[in-house]
């Protein structure tokens, strides 16, 4: 990839017309604002597509109810590209108890309403009434690559079909996007010079080649003769043991192609693009502004504010949590960044006329996984290389972690580096140097971890590691921060209701937070996101891996109790509280709460 203009990416003709062009190779439609930052998909998809050598316009936030504002930039020449954003869009408007959000962190001004529900449903169908069949539509994204086969949606309580089969999209992207849109684009622009008779043969030779696309075809030609073909959706829709067992098939195989049958189509998923350590390189060197588009006036989007000065080291998370998107949409394998890169995006940050010194985070999906990698020759069908127990292949490397983060703290102009994203503690304790630092240099008052819970049989459906890790931890950092004569503070994420947990649990877990003196910040109650594991043990009440019962918690009040427990400091939640231990015959352990508020 070649760097190009630093100015943002154009959304409106008259940037157009500046620019002296009179259309665009690929209009970029998003579920969010327009902001120029790696973490948001239109920004790092377009800057991609720039560097490749096409044109490409982003339109944020279209009028989900008027045809026209998917028409702004034109009829691009190639195709129109659709995301949702940074989130599934359902996710992003609802709560985990079904109530719309108040807010939305990727709007202007954080603005609630301004992304549909379905996002990339509508807008695929907003472009198929305004331009018909006349340019293809590619969906891409988080919420397109987890629903891209059957996936249980937690607000219509059902199972659905492949996303590709009901938005109007001609192709999907799956997992990570910058590699399969360039070749798609290239392959659409290779078609224009061919005759009709050879257009059709070239297309489907092409997608066949390309890492990361999905397609969908009458069931009545050939299955691919490779691959691994999951149940058909038929079969998988009950929510009972089939769909069970069409997951962890899926989970089991997400480096191999896959199909699955629905109706009388099918929908055919090439094996996921996996970056080179050149090509992540490439991807992070665009000259992103990281700033919102001047449109908005200078008011805030609170998800850019959070994010605008730190920097991504990798993608993908070894640990395969049964909850977590980010695995299920990136994968296990963890693709790093080289050292050279990271330092120097944290020095163009460092000149950024808005940045006062500090990087706030220099992480991932979870951050002391850098320069993690699989020794095995061969890929195996694991779903976690860190659970039931960790997998003799797996090699991390705290200490290449630590080197990164000493030699980018040493910048100009540089005051602070932090890490702020979430770090794995069992992988932590293996390196007392590391947990060192990291209390002493690279807390910035709070650390961020995510032990979810403590209880033995919530963790293991969870595939998180033992709660002794999270005691552990705490302590270390505690002891180290207390010797360095720094008031820092562990703020552990928790989770409430997720499937295998009973309100005894929380209880547990509150009276541990309560001893260990740990005031929780917040508690996210579990929301079955499509396309994980966790989702389909909340469908089915089936662990799919083990095909075992599972508890699953639908009430919401009894959600809303959990929830008090872990944050029963709060003087709101002292009824839910007396309420909770009520439930589950434990009042007697109310004074040892009331001792420490």
């Amino acid at each position: 990839m070649t760097s190009v203009s630093n100015s943002h990416i154009p959304s409106s003709m008259e940037e157009l017309q500046a620019r002296g062009w009179d259309c665009v190779d690929v209009v970029l439609v998003t579920g969010a604002a327009h902001v120029d930052h790696p973490s948001f998909p239109s920004a790092i998809l377009g800057r991609a597509l720039e560097a490749a050598g096409f044109r490409v316009g982003i339109l944020p936030l279209p009028d989900a109810g008027d045809p026209e504002s998917v028409a702004a930039l034109g009829q691009p020449r190639l195709f129109f590209g659709v995301t949702a954003g940074p989130l599934d869009s359902m996710v992003a408007n609802y709560t985990a108890l079904g109530r719309r959000r108040s807010d939305d962190s990727y709007s202007p001004g954080g603005r609630a309403g301004a992304r549909p529900d379905r996002a990339v449903t509508v807008y695929c169908n907003l472009i198929r009434r305004r331009f018909g069949k006349a340019t293809p539509i590619v969906a891409g994204g988080i919420e397109a690559s987890l629903r891209r086969f059957s996936h249980y949606d937690f607000w219509s309580d059902s199972v659905r079909r492949s996303l590709l089969l009901d938005c109007g999209a001609d192709l999907l992207v799956h997992g990570g996007g910058e590699g399969p849109i360039v070749e798609l684009a290239r392959l659409f622009d290779s078609l224009g010079d061919l005759a009709e008779s050879a257009r059709g043969d070239r297309y489907e030779s092409g997608l066949r080649l390309i890492p990361g696309v999905m397609w969908k075809e009458p069931a009545s030609r050939p299955a691919p003769e490779s691959g691994v073909e999951l149940p058909a959706h038929e079969e998988a829709k009950g929510a009972g043991a089939a769909f069970a067992r069409a997951h962890a098939t899926l989970e089991r195989n997400l480096g191999q192609r896959m199909w699955q049958q629905s109706g009388g189509m099918r929908v055919v998923a090439n094996a996921p693009w996996a970056p080179t350590a050149d090509e992540m390189d490439a991807i992070y060197a665009q000259p992103f502004t990281r700033n919102p588009h001047p449109c908005y006036g200078g008011v805030k989007i609170p998800g850019a504010e959070q994010v605008r000065f730190s920097v991504t080291t990798h993608r993908g998370c070894a640990g395969g949590c049964a909850f977590c998107a980010i695995s299920a949409h990136q994968g296990k394998g963890v693709l790093s960044r080289s050292a050279d890169s990271v330092l120097e995006e944290v020095e163009r940050i460092s000149r950024h006329p808005d940045f006062r010194g500090t990087v706030p985070d220099v992480g991932g999906p979870t951050a002391n996984m850098y320069g993690a990698k699989c020794t095995r020759k061969e890929p195996c069908n694991r779903v976690s290389c860190l659970w039931p127990e960790r997998c003799p292949d797996f090699a991390d490397d705290q200490k290449a972690y630590l080197a990164l983060l000493s030699r980018a703290a040493r910048a100009e102009g540089l005051r602070n580096l932090f890490v702020t994203t979430g770090v794995r503690m069992d992988l932590a304790l293996g390196s007392p140097e590391f947990v060192d630092a990291l209390a002493l240099r690279y807390t910035s008052g709070h650390l961020k971890i995510a032990p979810e819970h403590i209880a033995p049989a919530v963790l293991n459906a969870m595939r998180k590691p033992s709660g002794r890790d999270f005691a552990r931890f705490v302590a270390e950092h505690k002891k180290l921060s207390l010797k360095a004569g720094k008031n820092q503070f562990v703020v552990p994420y928790l989770m409430a209701a997720h499937p295998g947990c009973t309100m005894d649990d929380m209880v547990d877990l509150a009276l541990f937070l309560s001893k260990e003196g740990i005031r929780a910040e917040q508690c996210q109650v579990f929301t079955p996101t499509p396309g994980t594991a966790s989702s389909v043990m909340y469908a089915t009440g089936l662990d799919p891996m083990t095909m075992k019962p599972v508890f699953v918690e639908k009430d919401p009040q009894r959600k809303r109790l959990q929830k008090a427990l872990i944050l029963y400091h709060l003087p709101e939640n002292r009824r839910l509280v007396r309420e909770a231990l009520k439930a589950c015959g434990r009042e007697r352990e109310l004074p040892k709460f009331s001792r420490r508020r």
